[in-house]
């Protein structure tokens, strides 16, 4: 048996549909991180006041299985879910877009912030001739990505 003949008989004959998963998925990536962000706000409060999940299915009027989906950021909520989450934990679901608002207007002015640097000595090739030099950079610090970026001055 050949190496390709070993092949075809690794490949499933089934067509996936994992391409189409993938673009739904980043289709939906917002509508996912606002669910996890109301997940991890619901998660905390429950903490904080001591429920368990079962309590809160109970006091919401809804199985168990619902907290759950909830919880694990999973789940598209309705208004009506978020609502009854808000008033019953008394948390601020709805108002996460104007947090994030708020949080992006901070990191801008951070970003402006930027400092020099100086590169260690580095061999650089001029006219037949290899010197020794320092490079300078411009570093900025961005908040959101929480990295530095390195930018090359030019003269």
């Amino acid at each position: 048996m050949r190496n390709k003949e070993k092949f075809i008989a690794l490949v499933s004959p089934e067509t996936t549909n994992t391409v189409a998963k993938n673009r739904d998925r980043i289709k939906n990536r917002a509508m996912l991180r606002e669910s996890q962000n109301i997940a991890l706000k619901v998660l905390d409060k429950l903490e904080e006041i001591r429920w368990s999940q079962r309590k809160l299915a109970s006091e919401m009027g809804v199985t168990p299985q619902q907290i759950t989906k909830i919880v694990k950021g999973q789940e598209n909520l309705t208004l009506e879910t978020q609502i009854k989450l808000q008033s019953i934990l008394k948390i601020p679901i709805l108002a996460s877009y104007y947090e994030n608002i708020e949080e992006k207007s901070v990191s801008e002015v951070a970003i402006t912030k930027t400092e020099r640097y100086f590169a260690p000595k580095t061999r650089v090739k001029l006219a037949d001739k290899t010197l020794l030099a320092k490079k300078e950079f411009k570093m900025e610090y961005n908040p959101i990505s929480e990295k530095y970026n390195y930018f090359e001055q030019t003269a």
